[in-house]
């Protein structure tokens, strides 16, 4: 299970952070609310893969992993290129100033 450091839809284009429940920690690179790429991933131990600098050619199949865009809402809520969803119900939203990102059903 994972939750964001900071809500992933704030992060239009930049790295959001994730704690699993099992204690490691995943960063992710969201581009334009899309899913892009794996930054880094550290052990719960304090050891850490940095995927642009530690790669090796053993680890490149991970360079091209992406998740399908159910998981890369469900899992680390991205909504997909250009969107904005509701975080209670999935519909599709305006983006919210607000940070609340619910729609008019959910806020009622």
């Amino acid at each position: 299970m994972l939750t964001p450091m900071q809500e992933p839809q704030w992060v239009y284009a930049g790295v959001v952070g994730y704690n699993a429940s099992n204690g490691w920690r995943i960063a992710v690179f969201n581009d334009a609310n899309e899913w892009d790429y794996i930054e880094w991933i550290a052990a719960s131990d304090g050891r850490r893969v940095d995927f642009f600098f530690d790669m090796t050619e053993e680890d490149a199949d991970l360079e091209h992993y992406a998740p399908s865009n159910d998981v890369s809402w469900r899992c680390y809520g991205i909504p997909g290129y250009l969107q904005n969803r509701c975080k209670k119900c999935g519909s599709s939203i305006n983006a919210d100033p607000g940070g609340r990102y619910l729609c008019q059903q959910c806020i009622s």
